[in-house]
């Protein structure tokens, strides 16, 4: 018995004054520097957001295809830094604008005059919100 325990403390010993094995440090995490807030001028971004929901609204009311850059710029103006209140209130004039739209005599919107200015346009819109996000 005598014999076992000092096995046991001289085995302790041991293990307690031999080198530790120490685990492999990791390199420190690399400091994650936030995107750069960009502030988008608000009267543009309304101005950009007419132009688009006129565009969606028109096609709505016309039967042609809807074309997504409502959707997208919506969608990306809500996931950059602009502040909440103005995507919120930009949508609500959207949705304004379209069911302005809605409610219009098709021979007053649906023709050739207008969908030519409508695409004209909603391109200059897209070319002008791409340089303003840096897209360009």
């Amino acid at each position: 018995m005598i014999k076992s325990t000092w096995l046991i403390l001289a085995l302790s010993l041991m293990t307690a004054c031999s080198p530790q094995a120490t685990e492999p440090t990791s390199a420190p995490e690399p400091v994650s520097t936030p995107d750069p807030v960009v502030q988008f001028d608000p009267d543009r971004l309304k101005a950009i957001a007419d132009v688009f929901a006129t565009e969606h609204g028109m096609m709505n009311l016309c039967g042609d295809e809807v074309p997504v850059r409502l959707t997208l710029f919506m969608a990306e103006l809500g996931a950059s830094t602009t502040p909440s209140e103005l995507v919120s209130s930009l949508m609500a004039a959207n949705d304004a604008k379209i069911e302005e739209l809605r409610v219009t005599k098709k021979e007053y919107v649906c023709t050739p005059e207008m969908f030519e200015s409508r695409e004209a346009n909603s391109m200059a819109a897209q070319e002008e919100w791409n340089v303003m996000r840096g897209a360009e």
